[in-house]
């Protein structure tokens, strides 16, 4: 009687949302630390943090749009003092670009996606999201615990998120009467807070304290969460506006004049 056959094993979850798993995540760490300079690429924590404000605009962004702020921390940035801006700032990273590699810009440009995607569908579908916090620790080499380890820990998190926000103000813009307090909620991690921002910080710790890095951590999720929320529903409201116009039939003519069927051009 021969052995029963041992199942194959099942083929990996290939959707383009599905989560990097930890050997993914290292990868993309390290493709971004390999960005040659002048160019200063975020690392994944804060490039987590950087989607999340991204995902958290009132519009939909193309990758186009905020990909190249990923590559380079100073993308964008004008000259100072009326001086010429400096023109590595100013070109978006390319598979061509000097001391670069185009199977490195292509993976890391998927796997970036990826993430994207993964986190969008987290957001959206799960309210719910893993952020990506390393664990701090002291001089002494050990990690740290309790409320010491908030700010070492979130604060690259913070940082990314408020990079997407720089670039990006629209989130910024809205009238929600929650927002102010939502984003206070994130900003109390950027590191060292100056003017109005220290003293929220201040307030925020004396009626909302954070006793650990665990709670921390719940209560950014939240706060993103609602953010989210809030962008998703002013798409929404655009969308609305957009399609206020009787709908197009699928055995319609195409609107754009092709003279097909709706169903065999745009509707396609």
């Amino acid at each position: 009687m021969s052995a029963p056959k041992t199942p194959p094993p099942a083929a990996p979850d290939l959707r383009p949302e599905t989560p990097l798993d930890d050997a993914e995540i290292r990868e993309l760490d390290d493709l971004l630390a390999a960005i040659p300079a002048p160019r200063e690429a975020l690392d994944v924590v804060m490039l987590d943090g950087y989607l999340c404000g991204v995902l958290a605009q009132p519009v939909l962004l193309p990758p186009e749009a905020w990909l190249p702020p990923i590559f380079d921390w100073r993308f964008g940035d004008p000259g100072e003092d009326g001086a010429p801006a400096d023109p590595s700032t100013q070109e978006p990273l390319g598979p061509e670009a000097p001391g670069w590699h185009a199977a490195k810009h292509e993976r890391l440009v998927a796997l970036i996606l990826r993430h994207h995607d993964a986190l969008e569908r987290q957001l959206r579908e799960d309210a719910f999201f893993d952020p990506l916090v390393m664990e701090p620790e002291g001089e002494d080499g050990k990690p740290l615990k309790g409320v010491a380890a908030i700010g070492p820990a979130l604060a690259p998190w913070a940082v990314g998120f408020e990079h997407a926000l720089n670039h990006f103000p629209m989130l910024e813009e809205l009238s929600h009467e929650d927002l102010p307090d939502l984003l206070d909620c994130i900003h109390r991690h950027l590191p060292e807070p100056e003017g109005d921002l220290l003293e929220v910080v201040k307030a925020l710790n004396a009626e909302h304290p954070l006793k650990s890095l665990d709670a921390a951590i719940e209560d950014l999720i939240d706060n993103v969460v609602a953010l989210a929320d809030i962008a998703r529903g002013e798409r929404l409201k655009v969308d609305t506006v957009r399609r206020s116009e009787p709908k197009v039939g699928r055995n319609d003519p195409c609107p754009c004049g092709s003279g097909r069927k709706y169903k065999q051009c745009h509707g396609r």
